[in-house]
């Protein structure tokens, strides 16, 4: 495993003041990337992963908790329940094929935390650890049906273009 470019944990706030923080992932973060994922909609699950899933596939979780930083990143919104433990709101990656400077990224916020900002700040923390680590442009596939994260993406300035072989899904890009 490559050692990664420094990342400053960042904290934001949510309108009802509490605060969560944005981090790189880290190996013990296993389970609560699995409630995250319990705590999403149907909906939600298939808009991420375009098709049915009720079970994060080990292989998956394995790949997402063991970078190569060289090729990958994966940062996490967290807060601190009320409780005491550590809940997980979202998750940012990239990956990068090998030898190319294009990465492609994937994004999922929980359902209630949808809305509050959480993405937005995921993506920008993403893009800017992307441009630290010397990439050119930042990809995605979006579900044409997603407006949420079309609108987001949007935002942020990626270009969006249709698919001709797949009518399902956009491309994203962003030249960083």
């Amino acid at each position: 495993m490559n050692i990664p470019i420094p990342f400053t944990n960042k904290a934001y706030a949510l309108g009802d003041g509490s605060h969560y923080q944005i981090r790189p992932i880290q190996v013990d973060d296993r389970e609560g990337i699995i409630q995250l994922f319990n705590h999403l909609s149907p909906e939600s699950r298939y808009l991420r992963f375009a098709h049915a899933i009720s079970k994060l596939p080990d292989d998956f979780l394995d790949d997402i908790l063991h970078l190569d930083y060289k090729k990958e990143m994966a940062l996490l919104a967290a807060m601190t329940s009320r409780t005491g433990t550590e809940e997980i709101m979202g998750i940012a990656r990239y990956v990068t094929p090998p030898n190319k400077n294009v990465c492609e990224f994937s994004l999922s916020v929980g359902d209630s935390h949808a809305t509050h900002g959480v993405g937005t700040h995921l993506m920008l923390n993403l893009i800017e650890y992307a441009k630290k680590n010397g990439l050119q442009e930042m990809l995605g596939y979006v579900l044409r049906i997603n407006s949420r994260m079309l609108h987001l993406v949007s935002d942020l300035g990626f270009q969006i273009h249709s698919q001709d072989d797949d009518p399902d899904f956009k491309t994203v890009s962003l030249l960083l």
